[in-house]
């Protein structure tokens, strides 16, 4: 974890929801899948917390690294954000939290679960899982897309699986499969019922619920993103804690989502708790 300087190469909305940051970075950075920073503007005192935005691409170049994120301006902070334009510079902390791993389980299928702006979480884990020519297929879902027009984070996405490996959910039928992400991931399994694969997902909690218990439903290890609230970010405000259970004792502990998460086995989370 280190403090950095970042300039913003651009900041713009790419859909009538979400925002796609690029900015660059003088230094070596290493990231994890799934790990995260706390991003804000500089000179920025209200609100004094940085706001968590999980790494979305990344890219080394000869003058640095250039990184991606993906955000919904949902506050003042994301609020000022957007209002930040190419060449001003923002202080970012990280990378920070633990990510999925990449190694269990390496002949598994890996099915990638996302809702909403769990995407993100997703693209840098699709990379690492492609490197080491594991099957993925993704599948994510969205409330409504507009109708007609190519999803563009899916077009990211498409460029390291297969087009046909990607499944869109949309709850208004708007583009994709009419319905629930989790619809469209159980009605999969009950078609493909696979007997390796390894769940990956990141979404809303009502989502990552449902995903845990279909996994358990099928006897597959899956990994889930809490989006947990954090103020800090390195596990001294203790605000994003979370109850879980480890599977050696099965005896319930807090453990803090930006230090020991933010991913968790599914079964390790007392979904009542949250």
């Amino acid at each position: 974890m280190r403090d950095h300087r970042v300039r913003i190469l651009s900041n713009a909305p790419e859909t009538p929801t979400y925002w796609r940051l690029r900015v660059h970075l003088s230094e070596a950075f290493a990231a994890r899948p799934g790990q995260f920073v706390m991003m804000r503007a500089r000179d920025q005192w209200e609100p004094i917390w940085r706001r968590p935005l999980v790494i979305y691409r990344m890219e080394e170049h000869a003058e640095g690294v250039h990184l991606e994120f993906l955000y919904k301006v949902l506050g003042r902070g994301t609020a000022l954000l957007s209002r930040q334009r190419p060449g001003d510079e923002l202080e970012m902390l990280g990378p920070l939290g633990n990510g999925f791993p990449t190694g269990e389980n390496p002949e598994a299928e890996a099915i990638l679960v996302s809702g909403g702006i769990g995407l993100p979480a997703l693209y840098l884990l699709a990379e690492a899982l492609a490197r080491d020519k594991r099957p993925i297929r993704l599948f994510h879902g969205e409330p409504t897309v507009e109708p007609g027009i190519p999803f563009p984070f899916l077009e990211d996405f498409a460029r390291v699986l297969k087009p046909e490996a990607i499944t869109l959910a949309t709850e208004d039928g708007s583009q994709g499969v009419r319905g629930l992400v989790t619809e469209a991931l159980e009605a999969d399994l009950e078609r493909a019922r696979p007997r390796r694969a390894v769940l990956y997902a990141c979404g809303p909690t009502p989502m990552l619920r449902r995903v845990a218990e279909i996994a358990a439903r099928w006897e597959l290890p899956a990994y889930v993103s809490l989006e947990a609230r954090m103020a800090c970010g390195f596990g001294v405000c203790l605000g994003c804690a979370v109850k879980t259970q480890f599977a050696s004792d099965r005896a319930p502990h807090y453990r803090r989502a930006c230090i020991e998460g933010p991913v968790f086995r599914a079964e390790e989370v007392i979904w009542d708790e949250l």
